[in-house]
């Protein structure tokens, strides 16, 4: 209701001020040339009265034909006629309150024919270019509206993806942690216990992370240090962890479970294929363009293996690409012994996925 009457006061006062300026360009030039009485200033009142009224009447039959939503080949000529109509009346009646209302001047009736063509043509054209105007405004709230349906169904489709690939992280997660605890009931049933414990807390603090569409860095770095205690249980002194963070970065938003799933990769891809274990090191820094974060663990990265095509990695390089669009990079080399995995991710804020 209110943005009904927001619309029809803004029309209101566009129509007041566009006839308001065309008497006052009018009044002006008659002005510079010596020519403005009184009387022109009364005959360019009724001028925008009768402005109001017509350009009124020309959009009330535009609305009723549909004109605005028809092709323009289509539109056009039909604007053209209800223009002509509509400029011969206001001609009529500028006529007849010009003879009455202003009886000692010259009357236009009985003058020259050519007098009344020049005044339909002359109201003919202003409606006309009203009227193109009008269709100029519909034709651009139409386009910005469908624009925007546009956008809000990118968005939902953006989210519903999202939502579907936060959705995968939990099972994979749970799925391979299940496997680990599984391996130590007949090693260790005690410590499978307290395995048990340890991925239900996890699993707690995963889930209410996982909701939103980024967390702060110092949330997800105590997800990865609660994950690698877990397999330490398993690995023992095989596995052997370091994290080398630069201070001040625990407030920066990433993607939850970003840096547990590329732990969990490296533990799985790299540290248990070694008899004599490994060291992962979690680290994470500043540059230019934003931050830095990588994963390095023992062992050789061997491009086309499952290293990048399980859930995992699949998973986070469409939601690095979503979330950030190119701004963000996922990439896997060997360094110096060591297989790197390194994320990208653009300062500022990440891409919106709603619509508001």
């Amino acid at each position: 209701m209110a943005a009904n009457i927001r619309r029809a006061l803004l029309y209101w006062a566009v129509q007041l001020a566009g006839w308001t300026l065309y008497a006052a360009v009018f009044g002006l030039s008659l002005w510079l040339g010596g020519k403005y009485t009184e009387g022109h200033g009364w005959a360019l009142l009724i001028t925008v009265l009768i402005g109001l009224v017509v350009s009124h009447a020309l959009r009330a039959m535009l609305l009723r034909q549909r004109l605005t939503e028809r092709p323009m080949g289509l539109a056009l000529p039909r604007l053209a006629l209800v223009a002509l109509s509509l400029g011969a009346a206001a001609a009529l009646v500028q006529v007849l309150l010009h003879d009455l209302l202003f009886r000692a001047a010259e009357p236009i009736l009985g003058g020259p024919a050519a007098g009344i063509v020049e005044l339909v043509i002359s109201w003919t054209i202003l409606l006309l270019g009203w009227g193109i105007c009008y269709f100029a405004w519909h034709w651009f709230v139409r386009g910005r509206r469908e624009e925007i349906r546009s956008l809000r169904l990118e968005s939902a489709n953006r989210e519903g993806q999202l939502a579907n690939l936060r959705a995968q992280l939990n099972p994979h997660f749970m799925f391979n942690a299940l496997n680990g605890i599984r391996a130590l009931i007949d090693e260790d049933p005690a410590r499978a216990k307290l395995a048990i414990t340890q991925l239900s807390s996890i699993l707690r603090n995963a889930m209410a992370t996982v909701k939103r569409p980024t967390v702060p860095l110092g949330e997800e770095l105590d997800i990865v240090k609660a994950y690698l205690e877990l397999e330490r249980m398993r690995f023992e002194e095989r596995l052997r962890t370091r994290f080398e963070v630069e201070a001040g970065l625990e407030r920066e938003p990433v993607p939850p479970m970003l840096l547990q799933t590329l732990v969990e990769n490296a533990v799985r891809h790299g540290i248990a294929r070694l008899t004599e274990g490994g060291e992962v090191v979690v680290a994470a820094h500043r540059v230019m363009s934003g931050i830095v974060l990588s994963v390095r663990n023992s062992g050789v990265y061997t491009p086309g293996q499952v290293n990048g095509s399980g859930i995992g990695l699949a998973g986070t390089r469409k939601r690095l690409a979503m979330i950030y669009g190119e701004g963000a990079g996922l990439h896997i080399t060997n360094r110096d012994g060591m297989v790197v995995t390194e994320v990208e991710l653009p300062s500022g804020k990440a891409q919106d996925t709603s619509f508001k």
